[in-house]
């Protein structure tokens, strides 16, 4: 015979070309084989989600907005958005200067077990520091007037009378009257810090800045009238610190100006005494307006102004380069001063230095105003404190290393053209050089007064008219409806999930199945063709059962008749051997319904059961199993006399005969090989019933005496790994493996093109022999 496993290609429903659409129907049967598991799972998951849902109560939303000042177009010395950039609105809302202090106002810091308990703590305090945090349990006795409060844990413990002071020592400031407990009352209660509450009330606070106008604050819980309350004082906290922040803001700014205001003073008043001094000294010298020499008055007057004022020019510029140069060197070794600076001329022309100096000056009143209300490493300070280091140094510094430069540049250039000019004015004295040089100096600090004290009155103005940039727009309101009330997605979401669970659980046990289900694990595991499938017959009473089942039973036995005869074509009688992984698959039913199938279309066709173990076809078609096939095979019986006549003209039966232990040894003598050739020269078709392939050798050496062999694979019983073990074997062995016959199937599902059309049968008798024996396809036979 041929080696290997051949592709029998099957006819009609059987083809290959079908399985392309059996993955879809393969889940569909798997959630079918597991529907009352997977209910069960659905029954379960919805009622666990219903009990959820008495544990969640339902969620409010309450929403305030606030108006935030936009900054005016043409900016003074006084900007509204100095205090805060538009962002950092929101990073002012959630400081604890602002949430502890709503958290004492509104006391978050207490949580009671029961929303009903609220009434108890109307009145309750905590002590500013050293209280006690934790769960509590207060709980009165049958007569309500003593208490007893204790801490979860048993780290503490107090016993009293109802009235007095309940919790002094755990840091409480609470006197309930024996009205608002009453006997037999317990109340939980969670005391948080401050800090742990603002952390709560932060995870349910939604602030939005909009526009750059509007910040909308929402809060969300459980009671309405809490959150309300809350929300409103939170806002009105926000303002009023708001508002503190920007008055204090300008009072350190008109404390920096007022300073300012009095060094440039100062420095003014110096300068004035000693021009004052210098003219004093020289009043009684010459003057230089006396003219030298007649006819050079027209003249002397233009030279002489030129040549001084490019004189007292060189000189001012190196002055403010010494003096930009020295405040430089002062500030390598420690503090900038910015005093200094603004008492320089050149620095007052210098608009970008000048521009810097004035930003310093704000930076240090924004610090300070800061400093009262956070510590030193909040960010606000923290960056505030970044800003004035970065003006004083780098950016100050550079902009004056800048200015030095230039100075010197144009001191150079000034110099090269007073030299040119030195011949002719010679004899001009040094004096009014000097006392024009005092009377510029006097001047710029002048100017540099007049601008500061300038500054110091709008800064005062603006500190006794100044107003918040934030007000409350729309006050939180209590909401009648919850905004969300979880229960049906909760339910919902319950009963998706354990629906997808449910699937995903039955997929998987269908996954882990070592059974044979579904044709696929025949042609691509097992490389098998599929010949036939039998259909499952439904144990009914005698004449009940249904003409278009039987009539499937029996196009099922056709098709697999069709193919096997197709596969032999002319090259001799029918021979094959017909077995299956293991007990049970139903190899017998199918053996004796083929050959039943093949007599039915003429064939002469001997059927013989090889099982000499266990074989029970005598008793199928009610005849002696004595003698038999291994009477024949020991000497005692002919052939003849074993061959045993069935109620069917073209079949006859050879039963397994006496058993005998040295059976599987007679399988394979030289007597079973002249049996079969005498058979095969006798019968158009041979069929051996052989003992499961996991009994024995006896399946393997019947199968090589016919050369083929087909299994037979019960849905939902065979093992897949047992069969593909087995077939390793058989793949050495001189042995046509045919394909495989899958039984006790049901119809629809993956096996929807291995059924016919009902209500198609022809009007004629049944065959009472066929569908009797198809009939006992359920019993779990060998």
């Amino acid at each position: 015979g041929q080696l290997g496993r051949p592709n029998v290609n099957g006819v009609g429903p059987l083809a290959d070309d079908v399985q392309g659409t059996v993955d879809l129907s393969r889940y569909t049967a798997a959630l079918r084989r597991y529907k009352w598991l997977m209910l069960a799972i659905v029954a379960v998951g919805t009622l666990g989600g219903v009990i959820a849902t008495h544990f969640l109560k339902p969620e409010y939303t309450v929403q305030a907005t606030i108006w935030i000042e936009s900054p005016p177009e043409e900016r003074g010395p006084i900007r509204s958005d100095e205090l805060l950039g538009a962002g950092a609105w929101v990073e002012l809302l959630t400081t604890y200067v602002v949430l502890d202090s709503v958290i004492q106002k509104e006391r978050l810091f207490v949580e009671p077990a029961k929303p009903s308990d609220w009434k108890v703590f109307d009145h309750f305090g905590i002590a500013t520091s050293g209280f006690l945090p934790g769960a509590y349990t207060l709980v009165t006795d049958a007569t309500g007037r003593r208490y007893t409060l204790s801490r979860e844990g048993g780290t503490y413990t107090e016993s009293g009378t109802v009235g007095d002071s309940i919790g002094r020592k755990a840091g409480f400031q609470w006197v309930p009257g024996p009205r608002m407990l009453g006997p037999k009352r317990k109340v939980g209660f969670n005391l948080l810090t401050a800090r742990e509450a603002s952390t709560a009330l932060l995870k349910r606070l939604r602030p939005q800045l909009a526009q750059k106008n509007f910040m909308r604050l929402q809060l969300s819980g459980t009671e309405p009238v809490r959150i309300t309350s809350t929300l409103n004082t939170l806002a009105e906290q926000f303002v009023a610190v708001a508002a503190d922040l920007k008055k204090r803001k300008l009072v350190e700014l008109s404390k920096i100006l007022a300073g300012q205001v009095n060094s440039i003073g100062e420095q003014l008043r110096v300068a004035e005494g000693r021009l004052e001094g210098y003219k004093v000294r020289t009043i009684t010298l010459p003057s230089e307006a006396t003219p030298l020499a007649p006819g050079i008055m027209s003249t002397q007057p233009t030279v002489m102004s030129n040549y001084f004022n490019q004189k007292i020019q060189l000189e001012e510029l190196r002055h403010d380069r010494e003096a930009i140069e020295a405040v430089l060197q002062r500030a390598s070794s420690g503090a900038l001063a910015v005093d200094a600076f603004q008492a320089i001329p050149s620095v007052r022309n210098a608009p970008d230095l000048g521009r810097a100096l004035v930003e310093l000056s704000t930076a240090e009143a924004d610090l300070r105003a800061l400093k009262y209300r956070y510590t030193d490493e909040s960010k606000q300070v923290e960056m505030a404190r970044a800003k004035i280091d970065t003006l004083r140094t780098r950016t100050i510094p550079a902009y004056a290393t800048a200015l030095a430069t230039q100075l010197r540049t144009q001191g150079n250039d000034l110099g090269s053209r007073i030299s040119s000019a030195s011949k002719e004015l010679q004899d001009i004295p040094a004096r009014t050089i000097t006392e024009q040089r005092l009377i510029r100096e006097k001047q710029s600090i002048e100017g540099i007064y007049a601008d500061l004290q300038m500054r110091y009155e709008a800064a005062k103005l603006a500190e006794a008219s100044s107003v918040p940039d934030v007000r409350i727009l729309d006050q939180a309101v209590q909401p009648d409806q919850p905004t969300r009330n979880s229960a049906p997605l909760i339910i919902g979401g319950a009963l998706a999930a354990s629906l997808v669970f449910a699937i995903a659980l039955a997929i998987l046990l269908d996954r882990l199945d070592k059974r044979f289900r579904y044709p696929d694990q025949v042609t691509r595991e097992l490389g098998l063709s599929i010949l036939g499938a039998v259909p499952a017959i439904r144990k009914v009473q005698a004449g009940d059962r249904d003409p278009d089942e039987a009539s499937q039973v029996v196009e099922s036995f056709r098709t697999i008749r069709m193919n096997l005869a197709h596969s032999y074509g002319s090259a001799g009688p029918v021979m094959l051997t017909i077995s299956s992984p293991g007990a049970g698959d139903g190899k017998s039913i199918v053996s004796s319904n083929l050959a039943l199938s093949f007599a039915e279309a003429g064939y002469k066709t001997l059927l013989v059961d090889g099982d000499i173990r266990r074989g029970e076809l005598h008793r199928m078609f009610a005849t002696e199993r004595r003698p038999g096939l291994l009477d024949h095979l020991v000497g005692s019986a002919s052939i003849d006399a074993i061959v045993r006549d069935t109620t069917h003209k073209n079949l006859q039966v050879i039963p397994c005969g006496t058993r005998l232990q040295h059976g599987p040894e007679l399988l394979g003598s030289s007597a079973m090989r002249e049996l079969m050739t005498v058979l095969k020269s006798r019968y158009s078709v041979l069929i051996v019933d052989s003992p499961p392939l996991g009994a024995g050798i006896d399946p393997f050496v019947l199968s090589t005496a016919t050369g083929n062999i087909m299994l037979v694979l019960r849905s939902g019983e065979t093992d897949r790994a047992m069969a593909e073990a087995k077939l390793k074997l058989l793949d050495r062995l001189p042995v046509r493996i045919l394909g495989a016959v899958l039984n006790d199937i049901q119809l629809g599902g993956v096996y929807k093109y291995y059924s016919y059309i009902y209500g198609y049968t022809a009007d004629e008798p049944s065959t009472p022999q066929l569908a009797g024996q198809a009939a006992k396809a359920e019993a779990p036979t060998s």
